[in-house]
């Protein structure tokens, strides 16, 4: 009988531990520093007890629409103003654990004019749009990209020599490393600038460096 009730103890002591860790990882894995081009959505994850609200926005015209497990933040379409600031906050259980701050800017749209000449136009490089800690392989908080020099808005075009062309490119190179120092090369106000970093082990077994990215064609992406 004791042997059962001790069972059932242990029991419920791994599964709260479990639960803890699947909370700790989602807050964890939420970037603190997020760019967005006006009228791009932005939907972050969460979990059930896990409520983010909006502290304050720099523009009335930005919205902000909740549900219990995502939130989505866009530009409102009537008016011309679509850019500004957004401060997020995370909570808990009614605790606030995290702030996230978004930055909406100016969306550049170019048209092609002239004849077609069969050339075709590819965009380089992934868009560095926000960074947050990693948890490893052994359960440690890490920030890879720390001293490295990087920064929200840079573009991220080699890794190693190879040209990174999207996001894909920049996950498979990044794994390829298996942890080792790498040479990253990203463009900054039209200077091309080089640093080193090394991916970590994090708890799926993949190597990240703690930058969330974005192309023309896959979106944002943790890597």
């Amino acid at each position: 009988m004791k042997d059962n009730i001790k069972k059932k103890y242990v029991g419920a002591i791994l599964f709260i531990l479990l639960a803890l860790l699947i909370y700790i990882s989602n807050i964890s894995n939420m970037p603190e520093n997020i760019v967005l081009f006006e009228g791009e959505p932005l939907n972050i994850k969460t979990v059930l007890g896990i409520n983010i609200t909006t502290t304050s926005s720099t523009n009335p015209n930005i919205e902000k629409i909740e549900n219990k497990q995502t939130i989505t933040v866009s530009a409102n379409t009537s008016d011309q103003n679509h850019t500004g600031n957004l401060n997020l906050q995370v909570s808990f259980l009614g605790i606030k654990v995290k702030n996230i701050n978004v930055d909406i800017i100016e969306n550049a749209e170019v048209v092609p004019i002239g004849n077609l000449i069969g050339v075709k136009l590819y965009t380089n490089g992934v868009l560095v749009v926000g960074m947050s800690e990693i948890e490893d392989e052994r359960e440690g908080k890490v920030k890879p990209y720390e001293g490295s020099g990087i920064e929200e808005g840079d573009i991220i075009v080699g890794i190693n020599e190879n040209i990174v062309t999207c996001t894909d490119e920049l996950t498979k190179y990044i794994n390829e490393a298996k942890g080792n120092d790498m040479k990253v090369t990203y463009i900054r106000n039209g200077e091309e600038l080089n640093t080193n970093m090394k991916a970590v082990q994090s708890s799926d077994n993949s190597y990240k460096i703690g930058l969330w990215v974005r192309d023309t064609a896959a979106g944002v992406r943790y890597c």
